[in-house]
C-alpha cells in the first residue's frame, strides 16, 4: 500500500507540474523552447510584445517607400499598389524551391481569406490582403525569375494575388528593408551590427504602411513551438495579425499607449519648423496625423473638425502632419490652401519619409495631446 501511495503521489506531482507549465524537476527552462527552434510566444499576453523588438529595429514604424525601376515591367511603387489594404512583403530567391512554393502558399491564403466573406459563418474571418514578392538581386536568382513567375501564374494560379518583382542595382529593395542597425547584440550584448535581409523574411504591413510584424524564416507551412506542448503555425500568425489590422487592434496600437503615454519622444523638425518652437507659449499642443488625399481626414472629417475646435478653443497649438506616401504628397498643396482659405491657425507639415509617424507608431487619424515639456 505504501509503494502504491508513493507512486500515486509522484504521478500527481508530475501532472500538477505539467498543468502549471513547470518541469517535475523544477527547471525554469522546461516551458521554453530549445535553441534550435525559433521561439514564438502566444499571440495574446505580455510575453508577445517584447518579441517584436528582438526581430527588426523598425517594427511598428512605417515601411520605406519601396520602388522597382527598370526591367521588362513598368516602374512599380509599393504604396500605389497596395490600395489601402494590408499586405505581405516577402523576400524570395527564385532559385530556391521553398521560396517559390512559399510565395504560392501566401497567394493561396490571400485568396482563401478573401473568399471567406462569401462563406456562411466565416464572414468575420475575411480579410483582403496584397502579397508582394521581391526576388533577390543575384545572378542565380535573376536566371530563375521567369520560371518563378511562370510557376505562380500557370502551376499555382495565384498571379492575381501575388505581385512578383525583380530587385536590381537601381531599386535595391533588399538593402532598403535592411538599412538599420541592431543594438545590444553579440555574445555580451554590447555590440552594434547592421541588420541584413535574408531569404524567407516576411513583413506583415497594415493598410497604412506600418510594419506590424516581422517573421524571420517565414515558411508558412511550418510551425514553431509556442510552449512546452503546443505548436503555432506561421499561417495562423499571419491571419490573426491581418484580422487585427481591420479593427486597429494590432500590437502597434497597444504599444502607442504602453510606450508613448507620459513619455517624452525625441525632438523633431519638419519643413524647417521645430516642434519645440510650435509648443512654445502653449500649455497644450494637439498633434494629429492625416492623409492629405482622403476626405475623411481633411475637408469632410478630421481637419474640418479641428478648425471648428480651434475657433472655439484657441489656447492650444494645433499641428497636423500629412503622410508622405505619393498620393498624400500630390494633395498636400490643396489641403494647405484649404486651411488658408478657412483662416485657420493649424500648422500643416509634410512628413519626410514618414519619420515622425514612425516615431509615434502613428497611423492616419491618430491624435496626441502634448504638454509644453513634450
Amino acid at each position: 500500500i505504501t509503494n502504491n501511495l508513493r507512486m500515486l503521489l509522484v504521478v500527481a506531482a508530475a501532472l500538477l507540474a505539467t498543468t502549471l507549465g513547470e518541469s517535475p524537476t523544477g527547471s525554469a527552462d522546461y516551458a521554453t523552447t530549445t535553441p534550435y527552434i525559433t521561439p514564438t510566444p502566444h499571440i495574446i499576453g505580455e510575453h508577445f510584445r517584447p518579441y517584436f523588438w528582438q526581430d527588426h529595429p523598425n517594427i511598428c514604424g512605417r515601411l520605406p517607400e519601396l520602388e522597382v525601376f527598370g526591367g521588362k515591367k513598368k516602374d512599380w511603387n509599393y504604396y500605389e499598389y497596395i490600395d489601402n489594404k494590408p499586405s505581405i512583403v516577402y523576400l524570395a530567391e527564385a532559385q530556391c524551391g521553398t521560396c517559390q512554393s512559399n510565395a504560392a502558399l501566401a497567394g493561396h491564403l490571400a485568396k482563401r481569406w478573401e473568399q471567406f466573406k462569401y462563406q456562411r459563418g466565416r464572414g468575420d474571418m475575411a480579410v483582403d490582403i496584397k502579397v508582394v514578392a521581391i526576388n533577390r538581386n543575384l545572378p542565380a536568382s535573376k536566371r530563375k525569375f521567369n520560371m518563378m513567375e511562370r510557376q505562380l501564374r500557370k502551376r499555382w494560379n495565384v498571379s492575381p494575388w501575388v505581385s512578383l518583382h525583380q530587385d536590381n542595382d537601381e531599386s535595391m529593395v533588399w538593402e532598403v528593408l535592411g538599412d538599420y542597425m541592431l543594438e545590444n547584440v553579440g555574445e555580451f550584448y554590447n555590440e552594434t551590427r547592421p541588420f541584413k535581409s535574408r531569404r524567407n523574411d516576411m513583413y506583415l504591413v497594415d493598410q497604412w504602411g506600418r510594419m506590424v510584424r516581422f517573421l524571420r524564416d517565414a515558411v508558412l507551412d511550418r510551425s514553431r513551438k509556442s510552449g512546452a506542448t503546443t505548436n503555432l503555425h506561421w499561417r495562423d500568425v499571419v491571419h490573426n495579425v491581418m484580422l487585427a489590422t481591420k479593427d486597429r487592434k494590432t500590437v502597434c496600437d497597444e504599444l502607442q499607449h504602453e510606450w508613448l503615454y507620459c513619455r517624452v519622444p525625441e525632438e523633431w523638425e519638419l519643413n524647417g519648423v521645430s516642434f519645440r518652437n510650435l509648443r512654445q507659449g502653449h500649455s497644450l499642443t494637439i498633434l494629429v496625423f492625416v492623409r492629405a488625399d482622403m476626405e475623411e481626414f481633411t475637408t469632410k472629417g478630421l481637419l474640418r473638425d479641428m478648425i471648428d475646435l480651434s475657433e472655439r478653443w484657441g489656447s492650444p497649438s494645433y499641428v497636423a502632419v500629412a503622410d508622405s506616401i505619393p498620393a498624400s504628397k500630390s494633395r498636400f498643396a490643396t489641403v494647405d490652401l484649404y486651411l488658408q482659405t478657412q483662416g485657420s491657425e493649424i500648422t500643416l507639415l509634410h512628413d519626410e519619409k514618414n519619420f515622425v509617424a514612425s516615431q509615434y507608431f502613428a497611423a492616419p487619424g491618430d491624435i496626441f495631446a502634448i504638454d509644453s515639456l513634450g
